[in-house]
């Protein structure tokens, strides 16, 4: 079981890592940079505001406890959960009057990034988890 060569191991549990820690701390900063850019995705009976700071704020976390190796693997998991989240967000497009990625197109590739986020977040848990393989070094 797992990978026995372990700088080929190590190498994709780093890429995951990155993807990530880049995908949340950056959008997290987008949210608080940018949140107008988000207004759409937030459906209109929620106050979109306060809805984009919070969601940025969370990803931040979930980025930076991926970056931590001993809370790396809840921050996949995290990000697999939040991922799995936003796809009906995503997913909204292809029926709602105003599309926020005009469909079918570009709702059919963010859904598809979605689900590559969710099986990445997967991943990174299962492979760095407490019943994961440990590397010496």
């Amino acid at each position: 079981m797992g990978d026995p060569n372990p700088t080929r191991r190590r190498a994709v549990d780093w890429a995951l890592t990155g993807v990530v820690a880049l995908v949340m701390i950056g959008g997290g900063v987008a949210h608080f940079a940018a949140p107008q850019g988000f207004a759409a995705l937030v459906p209109a009976f929620l106050p979109a505001v306060p809805v984009i700071l919070a969601a940025g704020a969370v990803q931040m976390v979930i980025g930076i406890a991926a970056l931590v190796p001993r809370s790396r693997h809840w921050g996949g998991l995290a990000f697999a959960a939040l991922c799995a989240a936003y796809l009906p967000l995503h997913l909204w497009d292809f029926i709602r009057p105003d599309p926020v990625f005009a469909p079918p197109v570009a709702a059919t590739i963010r859904c598809g990034v979605q689900g590559l986020f969710i099986w990445a977040g997967l991943a990174l848990w299962r492979r760095t988890g407490p019943a994961a393989p440990r590397l010496a070094g």
